[in-house]
């Protein structure tokens, strides 16, 4: 495809100099003239492309332009690694492999530190991968998809959708997409979709900044977030940093510490995360949401002859 054999020009060209265009022509298998019109093609999306003629001439890219080893921060560099990571949980080694030769292409410079990754890592299951592979093909082909769902109410629908975009989110995937019939736009959960197809319906409809109209449907969504306070003992400030990044802390008694926590009014993740730290976190309001985790313990254990 075009985009990939430019894109792959692009990298070649940021790791080396005074390239020829019969060079690049047979290590991408085209015509010189299909180089010198990509180049044109390049030099159009903002890429500084020059050439220089004579024996030793060819392309190059601006130093300026160029992303130097130097200039990638360690920690901005574990970050592109976290990224990667969280894509583990749903695209395929191959994949994956393909996309760290990139990086490493654009950010090892002779001297410079490659990542290595190894993805024997835990991922989310094979139907989930499958499922995002199926939505990613339906939002390109800009089809609609149907799907048997249970929301965490246990309420059950058949919705049939226009899929904008997949997501990782609170350690799931989710899809985000507009509802034709409810002209709404909605979110779900990837893993609690069942039967899922692509539809032969084709969306002739504009929806702008997919990323705006997310970003507006989460505002919404947190809106009728209530904070929940939480105190917990001092050893487990990591673990609670870590499950409720942003959410400030305050030292209120040498051992103790207190956090209040935005929870959506439809999320019952934080009751998981409460739980798991045993009697090293208790919760003190809403009085609602104090009797919501008692009820939720009491069921639990309910099933053991304690």
């Amino acid at each position: 495809m075009k985009t990939d054999r430019i894109l792959g020009i692009i990298i070649y060209l940021v790791n080396h100099d005074n390239v020829s265009a019969s060079y690049l022509a047979e290590k991408f298998h085209v015509s010189v003239r299909t180089i010198q019109r990509d180049m044109i093609s390049i030099s159009a999306i903002g890429v500084p492309i020059y050439s220089e003629s004579g024996k030793n001439g060819g392309y190059s890219i601006l130093p300026t332009y160029k992303i130097e080893n130097s200039e990638i921060r360690s920690d901005e560099q574990q970050m592109i690694i976290k990224a990667l990571e969280s894509l583990a949980t749903s695209y395929t080694n191959d994949t994956l492999k393909t996309l760290i030769e990139k990086y490493n292409a654009i950010v090892q410079k002779e001297g410079g530190q490659k990542v290595f990754w190894d993805f024997g890592v835990t991922k989310e299951n094979a139907d989930v991968q499958s499922k995002n592979k199926l939505l990613e093909h339906a939002i390109g082909q800009k089809k609609y998809v149907s799907f048997a769902y249970c929301n965490a109410d246990g309420k059950k629908s058949v919705p049939v959708v226009e899929p904008l975009a997949i997501h990782y989110k609170w350690y799931a995937w989710y899809l985000f997409a507009y509802s034709e019939e409810k002209k709404q736009y909605r979110t779900y959960k990837v893993a609690r979709m069942q039967n899922l197809k692509e539809t032969d319906k084709i969306s002739v409809m504009d929806h702008g900044d997919v990323k705006v109209l997310m970003r507006e449907s989460e505002q919404a969504y947190y809106q009728t977030s209530i904070p929940i306070e939480v105190q917990f003992a001092n050893e487990e400030t990591a673990l609670m940093e870590e499950y409720f990044p942003g959410c400030p802390i305050e030292q209120i008694a040498e051992n103790t510490k207190r956090m209040f926590i935005d929870v959506p009014a439809k999320e019952r993740l934080w009751k998981a995360l409460l739980l798991s730290f045993g009697n090293k976190v208790k919760v003190i309001g809403p009085e609602e949401y104090k009797k919501e985790l008692i009820q939720t313990a009491q069921k639990f254990l309910s099933n053991y002859d304690i």
